[in-house]
């Protein structure tokens, strides 16, 4: 009966598994991190777990903030890539922080897919009534944010061509950055999010239609066929932008994260993130890493470079499952502190203003002196500060008043 009613809490407080790994509605995610491996919670975490979301619970089924710790970390990463922080090419993490938050969409949805599917089961409901659910939540949480983005950057006189605008209003920004052949510096970053909303029309319908017991190998094809299209790319001398921003080539990304989450489901990722063989991963995750930062020094034609993403996966997948289970020690103390945590939460916004803030703040910084050769950190610092400010404005006002209105599952109704 506890389960029954814990199950129920869960579906009625569950509000979304995050877009590109980005806070929920309330900042707050659902996913129980080896509970199946780790037994029951405890009294304490029984009363107050169940106000949290799935995705930012720990072993202990409660409340985990480094998540959001961790997601801002990835954000701030992407700022200083874009906005020229002077740093060695080598410290560069930018590009990994977006594939992390693929990583963190594969991870949250699969949980939030096999938990409808499991609901729906035990009602005797079909799981196919939850996914126009799930878009219409997916769309509500992202297009208020995206579009306000966009009319201020027709305001702004950015992007002056109705018909450009149209790509991004369909979550097509990634083919047309293809079509343009470069990146476009005013709406470069909206390729991702394109990315993003191609998988979700994807994923949701091979998990439905793939049986549990063929999900790790369903992991292993979309592996696959992400490492093959990227050597396919480099062997007819494509474009590297075609390669790098196409769903194809990110699927390994989204599958890393899902393998996450079927681990955790049982005892394999217990013992994978136990205290005596948590570190001794993590030296082998940290040298994968340093092999594929030593490859991105290769030229962009050796087939090698195919395999950066599977390296950095590798990391990426012994970052997030720590971090779900809770780092110990001055990481931990680290990745919970609030300004950091605060920025998890509202990275959504920051990913989508950052690049209208360089653009309007960016000239003007340079007329005062305050550029990219002469004051460079104290630029960037200004550019952050600016964008997380907005972002901000924008969770306060727009996105958090309209999580309210998210329709909700159908199957809890039963």
């Amino acid at each position: 009966l506890i389960t029954l009613l814990q199950e129920e809490e869960l579906l009625q407080n569950f509000n979304h598994v995050c877009l590109l790994g980005f806070s929920s509605d309330s900042g707050q995610q659902e996913f129980r991190f080896f509970d199946n491996a780790m037994g029951s919670r405890s009294s304490s975490s029984r009363s107050t777990g169940l106000r949290h979301s799935i995705a930012e619970r720990g072993m202990g089924g409660v409340y985990q903030p480094q998540l959001d710790g961790l997601r801002a970390l990835a954000i701030m990463g992407v700022l200083f890539h874009h906005f020229g922080l002077h740093i060695p090419e080598f410290f560069e993490y930018g590009p990994i922080g977006v594939r992390l938050f693929f990583a963190l969409t594969g991870f949250f949805i699969t949980m939030w897919l096999w938990q409808a599917q499991d609901a729906a089961a035990r009602g005797g409901l079909s799981p196919w009534r939850e996914v126009p659910v799930f878009h219409a939540r997916r769309l509500l949480r992202l297009v208020p944010p995206l579009y306000l983005s966009l009319l201020l950057a027709v305001l702004f006189g950015v992007d002056k061509d109705l018909r450009d605008f149209l790509w991004h209003v369909l979550f097509a920004s990634n083919f047309y950055i293809a079509k343009l052949g470069y990146w476009p510096p005013d709406v470069s970053h909206l390729w991702s999010l394109s990315v993003q909303e191609q998988f979700y029309l994807l994923w949701p319908v091979l998990i439905l239609l793939t049986p549990r017991r063929w999900f790790l190998a369903l992991l292993v094809i979309m592996v696959t066929m992400a490492f093959g299209y990227r050597l396919g790319c480099i062997l007819v001398n494509a474009d590297p932008l075609v390669r790098w921003i196409m769903l194809p080539g990110t699927l390994d990304s989204f599958a890393i994260g899902a393998f996450i989450a079927w681990v955790s489901r049982g005892r394999l990722g217990a013992k994978m993130m136990s205290e005596k063989t948590k570190w001794s991963v993590g030296i082998v995750a940290f040298l994968c890493l340093l092999v594929a930062r030593w490859i991105r020094y290769f030229p962009q034609s050796n087939p090698w470079i195919a395999t950066i993403e599977l390296w950095e996966a590798v990391f990426i997948s012994w970052v997030i499952a720590g971090t779900a289970q809770g780092w110990k020690g001055p990481a931990g103390r680290f990745l919970s502190l609030p300004p950091l945590v605060y920025i998890g939460k509202i990275s959504l916004g920051i990913y989508l203003f950052h690049v209208l803030v360089h653009i309007v703040l960016g000239p003007r910084l340079d007329a005062w002196g305050i550029d990219i050769s002469n004051q460079n950190t104290l630029r960037v610092m200004l550019l952050c500060l600016t964008s997380i400010a907005v972002a901000a404005l924008s969770w306060h006002f727009l996105e958090k008043p309209l999580a309210r209105y998210k329709p909700a599952m159908l199957f809890k109704k039963s």
